[in-house]
């Protein structure tokens, strides 16, 4: 008998390798649909095209002198550029749509070559630039436009042109608001126009020109075009963008895109480029342009008393006659004068506190506000808030423009600036009271000075007046004019911080995708790794009997042998001629039956099954036939009294008088049921007629008399027993039989039904049982691959 092998839960490589190579039609055809699906994916797939450029973002300074010595004054420390913010702004949807808004946006061309793929639906379509494709359209932008649908352009005979159109469902946008106007239904558009002439009908106006020197129609291609909204195509060219830092601590970042058409590609990254360099340079002139008009409007102040102080110090003097003052009064008039020049400075710095004051806090709960101006502004913990302030609000304005207000970086956003303003709203308040303080004790001074001075003559003193009145908006009016030439100058020489390293330009010659060695290479996977997947699923979801590995699963009964894998002819001729596997199979089982099993003593033996069409019948029929070619006087009974098939295998009458049920029944005596086979030394007895009620012949006491007759006149005595899970007459034969043999079918008796025989083993129901496997496809099991030429040994 055959050893039980150990299980493993090693992976065996060769039996895997066995089990896929006995599946090699799954595999071929696999690789036929795979290389099919590649050459078809390889031909349609639209090339796309991968385009790089670089920008150098800076470093947020203004490009003025005057920023960076104002920058240097306050010891604000460089924060450089915020890598996130800027890659955000530059990727967000509403500045990708400035871009693309200024791109010729609104009309697609396709070409459909006239091949075998199109024949049924358009599969291979390529994407072409105007320039290659022979007409032109213009489509009027202020107009609703049937968008997303094919519009197919034929000649129509000397200067026409005919435009064809169907969908089932479609809309009518406006092109530049991306508005979407009205939706149609069953789009059915067939128009002839002429060209050059504006086309004008419900779902399309626009004007259409042929190439000039383009025979249109000369080849086997259909041209169409698409029309698109803005938004639609600034998602395409959105989807399509990457952006990200050359390195982590970088100040150079990489724009990438992918696109069908090269030209589009290209342009869209240089216009995207160019919009962020002159959306950066227009944000940092408009603080500029703030700060010059509110030097004007105060230099038009001082302008005004400037000319009235100077026009009063000259009548006073031609009035009176004075050209001088006294030299005992120059030092008092000096010391006046210099300490009204200090109140009026003062003076106006807390004037200039006090406006700011009443504008923030009457915008204190404003979400965004214009930034003060810091021209003139000394002191550096001020001027720092302000500038924190005009940067917050800058970044508010950015995101505003692409996010709702209930994003949470315009919440965060707003609470530092609300922050940012109270902490104005404090700096600026003390500061007031700082030069309330300081007015204070100025006009305690110029009160002591002029008291002094009023014991002075009164000429002198009225004329020490005017002119320190003059020489102080003298010197507040040059101030304020030098401010104003710096802040011109540096809105002059303003320059962004952001330039374009490399422009754009493609990345390759050849498309980014598809490649065709990487769509043979996943073609080539897929054929072999779906195959694959699908045996070892089939193979862990198969719970038929495969061989002894899954019988030692489910039983421990003892296996005598294997039943080799044979044709119709091979199993009908091998009674005659005992050559060949099948053979050679039976009589392997035949000696471990009677040397390592059962025994010589074992001489009534039941062959039995699960299920029908598992062999039982041909087993028994064979090692009785194995049993009587060895020399042996055999008997073979057929108790099957409900599906007898015995008769066939020996080309007997399958109905016969005499048989082993009209035995059974009293009408036929042993002599007469009995029938010679064909084979010497083996007789065989049939069932006969098949009778009504075989369970009650089984249990009569003619079969024991029969069996105890058979044992003594014949060496063995083999019974095809009937199906032990399907009737009970198996259990009514058990008790006459020295040993019995249970058949499985190779790919066909399920575990259960294993388990259910090894159940009544186990609780000794069923004594001396013994297994065969049937019909074992040798070439098709990796446990007796050895055994697919072993046979012909011999022969």
């Amino acid at each position: 008998m055959e050893t039980r092998p150990s299980s493993s839960d090693e992976i065996d490589l060769h039996a895997l390798f066995f089990k896929l190579r006995t599946r090699w039609p799954l595999f071929v055809l696999a690789l036929a649909l795979a290389t099919g699906g590649a050459y078809l994916y390889w031909q349609t797939k639209a090339p796309v095209f991968a385009f790089r450029a670089t920008m150098l973002l800076g470093d947020q300074g203004t490009g003025s002198k005057q920023a960076q010595e104002l920058l240097q004054l306050l010891q604000v420390k460089d924060k450089g550029v915020k890598m996130e913010d800027e890659i955000g702004v530059l990727t967000s949807g509403e500045f990708v749509r400035q871009a693309v808004a200024k791109l010729p946006y609104a009309v697609s061309y396709y070409a459909q070559p006239r091949t075998w793929l199109n024949q049924l639906r358009p599969l291979k379509v390529r994407e072409r630039p105007a320039a290659a494709v022979p007409f032109k359209v213009w489509v009027d932008l202020t107009a609703p436009q049937l968008t997303g649908v094919p519009i197919y352009v034929e000649p129509a005979g000397p200067g026409r042109f005919r435009l064809r159109a169907t969908a089932k469902k479609a809309a009518l946008f406006s092109l530049p608001t991306s508005e979407r106007l009205a939706d149609v239904n069953d789009v059915a558009l067939d128009q002839t126009g002429t060209w050059g002439d504006t086309l004008r009908t419900r779902l399309l106006t626009a004007v259409l020109r042929p190439a000039p020197g383009v025979a249109f129609g000369a080849e086997p291609t259909a041209y169409y075009f698409v029309l698109n909204d803005l938004n639609g195509a600034a998602g395409e060219y959105q989807g399509s963008l990457a952006v990200r830092p050359i390195d982590h601590e970088s100040r150079i970042i990489e724009l990438s895109a992918k696109n069908t058409v090269p030209a589009k590609g290209v342009q869209f990254l240089d216009t995207l480029m160019a919009q962020y360099i002159a959306s950066d340079l227009n944000e940092k002139d408009r603080t500029g342009r703030k700060t010059l008009a509110f030097l004007n409007q105060e230099i038009d102040k001082i302008s005004g008393m400037r000319r009235q102080s100077a026009e009063a110090l000259a009548s006073f003097r031609a009035t009176r006659g004075v050209l001088d003052v006294a030299a005992q009064s120059t030092s008092g008039i000096q010391r006046m004068s210099g300490l009204e020049i200090d109140r009026a400075q003062v003076a106006t710095r807390r004037k200039y506190y006090q406006n700011m004051l009443a504008y923030l806090r009457a915008n204190r709960n404003a979400s965004q506000v214009a930034s003060p101006s810091s021209a003139g502004i000394e002191d550096p913990v001020l001027n720092s808030l302000i500038m924190q302030l005009t940067n917050l609000n800058e970044k508010r304005a950015e995101l505003s423009a692409t996010a709702s207000n209930d994003n949470p970086l315009l919440t965060v956003l707003d609470g530092r600036i609300r922050n940012t303003k109270e902490s104005l709203i404090q700096t600026l308040d003390n500061m007031s009271q700082a030069n309330d303080i300081t007015l204070r004790d100025l006009d305690s001074q110029l009160g002591t000075v002029r008291g002094q001075m009023s014991q002075m003559p009164e000429s002198e003193r009225q004329l020490s007046s005017l002119k320190s009145t003059s020489d102080f908006n003298e010197k507040n009016y040059n101030f304020l004019v030098d401010k104003r030439n710096e802040a011109a100058i540096a809105l002059a020489t303003n320059a962004t911080d952001k330039k374009i390293i490399d422009p754009a330009q493609q990345t390759s010659s050849a498309p980014e995708s598809p490649k065709p060695l990487l769509v043979g290479l996943l073609a080539l996977l897929v054929g072999l790794l779906l195959p694959t997947g699908v045996v070892l699923v089939l193979d862990k979801a198969n719970r038929r009997i495969q061989g002894r590995d899954d019988l030692a699963e489910v039983t421990t009964i003892p296996l005598l042998g294997v039943v080799a894998h044979g044709s119709k002819t091979d199993k009908v001729s091998m009674l005659r001629d005992a050559k060949g596997p099948i053979a050679e199979s039976f009589r392997s089982i035949r000696v471990n039956l009677q040397y390592l099993a059962a025994g010589l003593d074992k001489k009534v033996l039941g062959v039995t099954s699960s299920i029908p069409g598992e062999g039982k019948t041909f087993c028994a029929v064979n090692i009785a036939a194995e049993l009587a070619m060895s020399g042996r006087r055999v008997m073979l009974v057929e108790t099957d009294l409900r599906r007898p098939t015995v008769a066939s295998y020996f080309d007997l009458d399958p109905s016969p008088a005499h048989g082993l049920a009209s035995y059974l029944a009293g009408a036929s005596t042993l002599d007469e049921a009995c029938r010679p086979s064909g084979i010497a030394r083996l007789d065989v007895l049939t069932c006969g007629q098949v009778p009504p009620n075989p369970t009650e012949l089984l249990e009569g006491p003619r079969m024991a008399e029969l069996l105890t007759q058979l044992r003594a006149e014949y060496d063995y005595v083999v019974l095809d027993t009937p199906p032990v899970g399907f009737v009970a007459e198996y259990f009514v034969l058990v008790r006459f039989l020295d040993a019995n043999i249970y058949v499985v079918r190779h790919n066909y008796t399920e575990r259960g039904l294993v388990s259910q025989i090894d159940e009544l083993h186990r609780t000794q129901r069923i004594k001396q049982l013994y297994m065969i496997i049937n019909d074992m496809h040798f070439d098709r099991n990796y446990e007796y691959r050895y055994k697919s030429k072993a046979y012909a040994y011999g022969y």
